[in-house]
């Protein structure tokens, strides 16, 4: 990563195939592949997104003459995620495949147009802003660990 200009940019390929699978498991209605599938992706996006919410989106608004338009669309978008999370465990523990399926593809679209919004605008403007703090920046992202009181998903893992 350090070879590149738009340091900050991170691989939102795992959580695309995660939901995938997700997908995949409730189109043949295998419940126990996607609790699986559902409960990593859950686990790895909270983190990521408490390590925005908490590092990356304050040092970009600490350094910017407008500091929450951007990282408030961002964190906007990071709630509607969260809520559709919310409903798809719901509906994974009722076991209504076909209520899981929609939602699962209505995320699947919120979480791609959201990583695409980033990787493409944010995290590259944000890389150059946040150019003089790489090392730092880098370190406490690299080490972070959850606030004790994160995001409230509002569920636990089903």
């Amino acid at each position: 990563m350090k070879s590149t200009e738009h340091w900050l940019v991170h691989d939102h390929s795992e959580f695309e195939y995660l939901i995938g699978q997700c997908r995949e498991a409730a189109d043949i209605n295998d419940w126990w592949a996607l609790e699986q599938a559902f409960n990593e992706l859950v686990k790895k996006l909270k983190h990521h997104m408490a390590q925005e919410d908490e590092v990356l989106f304050p040092a970009y608004e600490a350094r910017t003459s407008a500091p929450y338009k951007p990282t408030l669309a961002l964190r906007d978008e990071h709630d509607l995620i969260v809520k559709l999370f919310r409903d798809a465990a719901g509906y994974i523990n009722a076991r209504d495949a076909d209520a899981t399926e929609e939602v699962l593809q209505t995320l699947q679209f919120h979480m791609i147009q959201h990583h695409e919004k980033e990787e493409e605008i944010f995290l590259p403007m944000a890389s150059h802003i946040l150019c003089n703090e790489r090392e730092e920046l880098s370190q406490k992202l690299a080490q972070f660990v959850e606030a004790e009181t994160p995001r409230d998903w509002g569920f636990e893992p089903v």
